[in-house]
């Protein structure tokens, strides 16, 4: 509903995979163990094991843009799940950039994005954060709505099938999952909207997914007319702004609708004008949410962010301020809005549910049956709940597990104990959060500079390094230890240089690089309230320097038929360097000049340098393109670099891809649909990632490199016989 420009800008090196959401388990016990897959039953939607109804409130995410995705985050998650409550959290995954009407971003204007960072153009990424977020909502035991944030789906079906084709394959059997297949139609007919949502649906159905589906209604989901929809494992879409849409106004939109037998789900609800500015309207508010508990229609209030970014500032918006709360500290102490303290406070009226006793409700009866059996992972046992002469079997035994009346707490979330008279009873072990430890690993040269230099003045440390954490950012202190002290020890100094800043005169970690090689740094802190003690590991380093070439010269270019160009550099800090041209023929190297000749061609130049006592090995690749080129021959001229045997292929130049890196992403402009391979070299020839496939469509596709080491590589796209080539410098 928030009507104005909104542009869709994921920050693409924010999310990377820390591990497959579907390896993941609830840390803690909610509505999803309880109710499982949801769906619909005679117009209310249901829990599809009990044919219960089910009531869920809960948060929708700010667009996935730089603004919103600040809070996808799974500590942002787990500190809602359990401070505010809720039963689900929306992602609002934006396509691309739109304006409030559904049509493009103004060109030149502050809101218009360039593709790569749009859903459309980072699908790579923007699946990534997906799966983290669905992971936060497994063990978090909540749903999560996945939500296709466009105004104009039906013009993105395809796009759309086959997103949620391969995200129902893939999430088939997460019980988490509720599909909306379309956020907010704009000018869209309900008979348009039901072909597209059709369509999308019978794909999610045909690749394995139960899950219910949420479907848009027209008129920014006003709900004019809810029919159409063929799958009977679906509900309707309303949104209302108290501000602006009354109850009075718009429940008969709702009533239609469920006097219909149809279900209806409002995913997106705020207390300010549609716009997501102006007053809080508190009284048109608690109507709403009086109504919406009385019908049992279940919801998501917009948004769970801060209000002010940028200078613009969202009255809908939870949290008060301009600072970025992603840590449970931050949040413990945010500030609210007007309309966070009335979405807070209806939130929160309903977070006392018992899921528990809901769990074996009927079923912890019997001798062996106990109740209340509670603690943190870091308890190590529980007494004085399950019985003694009882034997129990746990449905976890990674969580906790009972031995002669003594439950052993083995890890965080929540086991069920049948006890040997078929009694159920629960345990639950909550997850002690970890400290923030936000020190990097760190690589320096034997030449100095960079994060590296002199800060006690102590003339025998060859290098030294500044520690930039020295307490947690939850405030305890950290104490450092290194594993391999001959090569980089790690001790309390003095600040002394001109280095120190503000630093200067203080007592300071300080680790001093003695010789080349590398140390593991143990750090360590104390437990504090709330929090369990830090111990963990980063990888200091002292390498030789970097070899490197003039790159005034050596570098991608093109050049003339039978032209002279300066290329070459004949030493590298004193050390020769060796160049070989592949294919051999088309140019040749005199001195440091490159003298071309009269055939268009595209030629790989190989330099290789030794290493000496200062300095590393060289070995990096140049790509010189003569005349007009030659894609077919940039081909041969790497399969004759990695010793393949090279078949002269048959295609047309215009068909080759066109790359570029953006940040850790490999951004692929292919010109046909099909399959093409992505290969990754290290300086030294080796695949770091060895011929990976992957269908793309025409047009701009993108590759996720985000789990490639630091380093030069080389990477190549090859589509059919068509192969370009990058250098990219992994930072």
């Amino acid at each position: 509903m928030m009507k104005k420009l909104l542009s869709i800008a994921m920050l693409s090196c924010a999310v990377t995979f820390a591990s497959a959401a579907v390896d993941a388990k609830p840390l803690r016990l909610g509505p999803v163990s309880v109710y499982g897959t949801l769906g619909v039953k005679s117009g209310k939607i249901v829990s599809q094991a009990s044919g219960k109804q089910v009531m869920l409130r809960g948060m929708s995410l700010f667009w996935s843009d730089a603004t919103g995705s600040q809070y996808y985050n799974p500590t942002v998650i787990s500190w809602a799940a359990e401070k505010l409550g809720i039963d689900v959290f929306r992602f609002a995954m934006g396509i691309k950039c739109y304006n409030s009407n559904g049509g493009d971003c103004q060109a030149n204007s502050d809101d218009a994005i360039i593709s790569a960072n749009s859903y459309l153009g980072n699908k790579e990424g923007k699946e990534a954060q997906l799966d983290n977020m669905v992971k936060a909502a497994i063990e978090n035991d909540i749903y999560i709505i996945v939500d296709w944030h466009s105004h104009r789906a039906e013009s993105e079906k395809s796009y759309a099938k086959d997103f949620f084709g391969r995200m129902a394959a893939k999430y088939k059997d997460v019980p988490n999952i509720i599909w909306e297949v379309y956020n907010e139609p704009v000018n869209t007919d309900m008979g348009t909207i039901a072909g597209y949502a059709n369509e999308v649906i019978s794909t999610i159905r045909g690749n394995g997914s139960k899950h219910l589906a949420l479907v848009g209604t027209p008129f920014y989901s006003q709900m004019g007319s809810c029919s159409g929809v063929n799958d009977a494992n679906s509900a309707y879409v309303f949104h209302f702004y108290a501000a602006s849409h009354s109850l009075g106004s718009f429940k008969g939109n709702i009533e239609g609708c469920l006097n219909g037998g149809k279900a209806v789900f409002i995913t997106e609800w705020g207390t300010t004008d549609a716009n997501g500015t102006g007053n809080v309207s508190s009284s048109e508010t608690n109507n709403w949410t009086s109504y919406m508990d009385q019908k049992n229609i279940p919801n998501c209030n917009w948004s769970l962010r801060h209000a002010t970014i940028g200078g613009k500032t969202e009255a809908s918006a939870m949290f008060d301020g301009s600072t970025l709360l992603n840590s449970k500290a931050a949040l413990d102490n945010a500030k609210y809005t007007t309309s966070g303290n009335l979405v807070k406070s209806y939130l929160t009226k309903h977070n006392n549910k018992n899921w528990a006793d809901s769990l074996v409700a009927g079923k912890n009866t019997g001798s062996c049956a106990f109740k209340g059996a509670s603690a943190s992972e870091m308890d190590g046992t529980i007494t004085g709940k399950a019985v003694s002469s009882c034997t129990y079997t746990s449905s976890d035994p990674t969580v906790a597990t009972v031995e002669n009346g003594t439950i052993k707490i083995n890890g965080a979330g929540y086991a069920v104990m049948t006890g040997n008279d078929n009694s159920q009873s629960v345990v639950l072990i909550t997850q002690v959060p970890a400290q923030t430890f936000e020190q990097a690993a760190i690589t320096c040269r034997i030449t100095g500079g960079g994060a590296c230099n002199n800060f006690t003045g102590n003339s025998s440390a060859k290098l030294e390094y500044k520690m930039k954490v020295t307490k947690t950012v939850e405030g305890s202190d950290v104490t450092y230890e290194s594993d391999n002290p001959s090569v980089i020890s790690v001790a309390k100094a003095t600040c002394t240089s001109s280095e120190c800043y503000g630093d200067k005169g203080q007592q300071v970690w300080i680790a001093t690089f003695k010789s080349r090689g590398t140390a593991n740094i143990h750090a360590t802190a104390k437990a504090i309230s709330g929090y369990r003690a830090l111990d963990t590991t980063i990888t200091f380093s002292l390498l030789k320097a970097e070899q490197t070439l003039n790159t005034k010269y050596f570098k991608d270019q093109t050049v003339a038929l039978n032209s002279t160009t300066q290329v070459f550099t004949l030493e590298a800090h004193k050390v020769p360097v060796t160049y070989t041209i592949y294919p051999a023929g088309y140019a040749e190297q005199q001195g440091v000049n490159l003298i071309a000749g009269g055939k268009n061609a595209t030629v790989i130049i190989k330099a290789e340098a030794p290493e000496n006592d200062q300095y590393e090995s060289l070995l990096s690749y140049i790509k010189i393109v003569i005349g007009t080129g030659d894609v077919a021959m940039e081909a041969q001229a790497w399969a004759e670099i990695q010793g393949q045997n090279f078949i002269a292929p048959k295609t047309q130049k215009n068909l080759a891809p066109t790359l570029r890196m953006n940040g850790s992403q490999l951004v692929v402009d292919v010109k046909r649909s099909g399959f093409v391979k992505v290969q990754v070299l290290d300086v030294a020839g080796r695949n770091v990632v060895s011929n990976v496939s992957r269908y793309m469509k025409a047009g701009t596709n993108t590759v996720d490199l985000a789990n490639v080491p630091r380093g030069l590589y080389i990477v190549a796209v090859k589509d059919g016989s068509a192969m370009q080539t990058i250098r990219w410098r992994n930072k």
